[in-house]
């Protein structure tokens, strides 16, 4: 869903609902288009797919004004002007790719697109890419930022900007990314903000300060809660019953995130995610739909996330009794991103009071 019309203000006035997927994780779209403009009236939107789950489809749909008013904001909040080059290597499937071109439209720099897929851990594309554009900003997930890093590989002089994001931010890497010249600058946002929430161009990957758009509060269970004319539409999603649509916000605008967090001064931390779903990646994955898997598949278990070095999260089956071929019968048919990596077999697993196995307690023996 590359194209290069992102570029044009043109774009971002007309009022079509465009749906942006990944080529490599097919979900079910039939009607939804005709569903948001036709049942809900919604025109000039952006649509991303958000759940990550085999099986269902859910999708966050963005107003293009409130990706213009995040690109406005975080412009402002960065010091980002008409003199800068981004290079757009991120995928406009998601909000990071999209924003940057937002940022550009707004503020009349200028984007040198690269193609999202052509990455190696070597970083060489990217690196060549920037050195003949002369690209002062761009953007990386830790993923693929800690490929550079790992490799050894110096920041090009042209860089005046990083923006990291998408995932957990490890501190010995950005430590040794700082050694080799790379101007790292945290963020931390989501989809359903259409972009940044908070962000540091002054070396903080911890605490970082939030952009002034939001409005941000914390829930009883320690959830961020967010408002701001950056803030989503809504989210469709498809059931037996065809498509429905849910602005998933309280009666004042508030959206609560599953997201814990602590604010304090102005500034955010980022504590861990309240529900089931982990980034593998730099993608969303719903644990609970895997493990409903498992059981599909007739075996007693679950599939959990370990942390690793360059995924973030590791997907492990575990399961009860003998492996046999469980790992290739368990990912046919899964995109990568669901696939685990190893099968475990811990003969009797640990349950809950109630009989239930006992998630957490699982993770903790692995």
């Amino acid at each position: 869903m590359e194209t290069p019309d992102l570029s044009s203000p043109a774009y971002w006035e007309s009022g079509e609902v465009d749906i942006r997927l990944n080529p490599k994780r097919p979900v079910d779209v039939e009607g939804l288009r005709a569903f948001l403009e036709g049942e809900c009236g919604l025109r000039s939107s952006v649509v991303i797919a958000t759940s990550g789950s085999s099986g269902s489809a859910k999708f966050v749909v963005l107003a293009k004004s409130a990706l213009l008013a995040s690109a406005r904001a975080v412009n402002a909040h960065c010091g980002l002007g008409p003199q800068d080059r981004w290079l757009g290597g991120l995928s406009t499937f998601h909000v990071g790719g999209l924003g940057i071109f937002a940022r550009a439209v707004c503020n009349g720099a200028s984007v040198v697109p690269m193609a999202w897929d052509t990455w190696t851990r070597d970083g060489a594309a990217l690196i060549a890419a920037i050195k003949e554009s002369k690209a002062t900003l761009t953007s990386l997930t830790p993923v693929h930022f800690g490929d550079l890093v790992r490799a050894g590989v110096k920041a090009p002089a042209s860089l005046r900007g990083v923006f990291l994001g998408g995932g957990r931010i490890d501190r010995a890497i950005v430590e040794k990314a700082r050694e080799l010249g790379w101007p790292v600058w945290a963020t931390y946002g989501m989809s359903e903000s259409a972009s940044q929430i908070a962000t540091s161009t002054g070396g903080a990957i911890d605490w970082l300060p939030l952009l002034p758009i939001w409005a941000t509060a914390i829930d009883a269970q320690g959830r961020l809660r967010i408002r701001s004319e950056a803030l989503f539409t809504g989210y469709a999603t498809k059931g037996a019953g065809g498509w429905t649509f849910d602005t998933a916000r309280d009666e004042e605008g508030w959206f609560t995130s599953g997201d814990r967090v602590e604010l304090r001064d102005g500034a955010l931390r980022f504590l861990g995610r309240s529900d089931d779903l982990v980034k593998v990646s730099g993608e969303l994955v719903s644990l609970s739909s895997l493990s409903a898997r498992v059981s599909a598949c007739g075996w007693t278990g679950l599939v959990v996330a370990v942390p690793h070095d360059r995924r973030e999260n590791e997907l492990v089956l575990v399961i009860e009794g003998e492996t046999g071929n469980a790992l290739a019968n368990f990912n046919a048919g899964l995109p990568p991103l669901e696939q685990v990596s190893r099968v475990i077999s811990l003969g009797q697993l640990p349950r809950t009071e109630v009989g239930k196995i006992d998630p957490v307690r699982v993770a903790e023996l692995l």
